[in-house]
């Protein structure tokens, strides 16, 4: 019996662990990279953070591209991230564009705009 919790408590903590490395808002890469929104899945949607304090969106669909820059902030303590113009490059539905704010959270190596509402808003890390 006692064999067996400890087994179990291994596989807890072992599985737990991936939730728990890196700095305090679970990160084990600084801000600064490319990011990409998979909401559409027949377009590229890139966040590139810039380490100068700027942004550019790339959205590319067939024929179509789209590009915006701007510029950012990071805030350690809280994880927030600001960027100053970020826009909608892809097509939403009216009731879902009010959710949409300028305001995420690097967490996990990924940015997160809208917790809950995934696809549409948020920036997952593309590994370099």
């Amino acid at each position: 019996m006692k064999r067996a919790i400890t087994i179990i408590f291994c596989i807890i903590s072992l599985t737990s662990c991936k939730y728990l490395r890196g700095d305090h808002c679970n990160n084990t890469v600084p801000v600064v990279g490319t990011y990409e929104n998979i909401y559409d899945k027949d377009a590229k949607n890139i966040l590139i953070i810039k380490e100068n304090g700027t942004f550019e969106q790339v959205f590319t669909k067939e024929k179509i591209i789209k590009r915006n820059t701007g510029s950012w902030r990071f805030f350690d303590e809280s994880c927030n991230i600001y960027l100053d113009s970020l826009k909608l490059l892809h097509e939403l539905s009216e009731s879902n564009k009010r959710f949409f704010k300028q305001s995420g959270i690097h967490r996990l190596n990924n940015i997160v705009f809208v917790e809950g509402l995934g696809y549409e808003f948020n920036f997952y890390r593309i590994k370099n």
